[in-house]
């Protein structure tokens, strides 16, 4: 006699891909090390080539720290820049470090203080998640590093988008639109 069973696991089931969509939403959207807390990282998108990008984050630490460096896999190097908004035009220079406060938010944004990625080694369109790496200093001289993915969006602009060649391609021909018709 054959006898079949179901051996299935009972209980709630959950999809390798909602689990992995979650982690990466997650970790996208937040994260957390040592007491830093890195938010809503993104970028414009960047062709690789281009001299640099700008790079912005939400900070929040428990407590007060110097941001003193920063990395990414998809550029050469990473600088900290801080604008003076409070100067016409903003002066805008690389610094060492920058301080971040206990329990407040520092906010390296758009027209503000943000990190240049030097030396873009990868395309970065829109969508593509970029790996960056921020380095803090504790009171102590500790160091402390947090690390965040952020997220390109924008659109490139079209003297930096790559040019398409397809084989075989004929020119298309140009013809000016009609003249709009005048009263005599």
């Amino acid at each position: 006699m054959n006898v079949q069973r179901d051996v299935r696991a009972s209980g709630p089931r959950i999809s390798l891909r909602s689990l992995a969509a979650i982690g990466a939403l997650v970790a996208t959207s937040c994260a957390l090390a040592g007491g830093v807390t890195l938010k809503t990282a993104w970028l414009r998108p960047a062709a690789a080539g281009m001299d640099d990008a700008q790079a912005y984050v939400d900070i929040v630490s428990d407590a007060k720290l110097e941001l003193v460096g920063a990395s990414s896999p998809v550029a050469k190097r990473v600088e900290l820049v801080e604008v003076n908004l409070g100067k016409d035009p903003p002066e805008a220079k690389v610094v060492a470090s920058m301080p971040v406060p206990a329990g407040k938010t520092t906010r390296l944004a758009f027209k503000g203080s943000h990190l240049r990625l030097v030396g873009i080694t990868k395309d970065l369109g829109n969508g593509t998640a970029v790996p960056l790496t921020l380095t803090f200093k504790s009171a102590d001289g500790k160091e402390v590093t947090a690390a965040i993915d952020a997220q390109v969006r924008g659109l490139l602009l079209p003297q930096q988008m790559p040019a398409v060649v397809t084989k075989d391609a004929e020119p298309a021909a140009v013809t000016p639109p009609p003249a709009p018709d005048r009263p005599r």
